[in-house]
C-alpha cells in the first residue's frame, strides 16, 4: 500500500512539473511576442517622426521666398497630418500593449 502511495505521489509530482514547464514556455512565448510587437511599434514611431521632420522641412521651403509654393505647402501639410495621425496611433497602440502585458 505504501508503495502504491509513493508511485501516485511521484506521478503527481511529474505531472506538476510538466504543467509548470508548459506554463513557463507559454509565458516565455508571450513575453517574446510582446517584445517583438513593442519593437515594431517603436520602429513605426521612429519612421513617423522622420517623416514629420521631412514634411516640416518641405513646408518651410514651400513657404520661403517670394513665390510661395502653395501646392508644395499643401502636400507638406498633408504629409504632416498623416504622419501625426500615424504617430498618435502607434503611440496609443504601444501604450495599450504595455497595459495589456501588465494585466497578464
Amino acid at each position: 500500500m505504501a508503495k502504491h502511495y509513493w508511485k501516485k505521489k511521484k506521478k503527481e509530482a511529474e505531472e506538476a512539473k510538466r504543467v509548470d514547464q508548459r506554463t513557463r514556455k507559454h509565458l516565455h512565448e508571450q513575453f517574446a511576442e510582446q517584445a517583438q510587437l513593442e519593437m515594431a511599434q517603436i520602429a513605426e514611431q521612429e519612421t513617423a517622426r522622420q517623416l514629420i521632420s521631412e514634411a516640416s522641412q518641405k513646408l518651410s521651403k514651400a513657404l520661403q521666398g517670394k513665390a510661395n509654393n502653395l501646392q508644395g505647402a499643401e502636400v507638406a501639410q498633408a504629409m504632416l497630418s498623416v504622419c501625426n495621425e500615424k504617430l498618435t496611433a502607434c503611440t496609443k497602440q504601444l501604450a495599450d500593449e504595455k497595459e495589456k502585458s501588465k494585466r497578464s
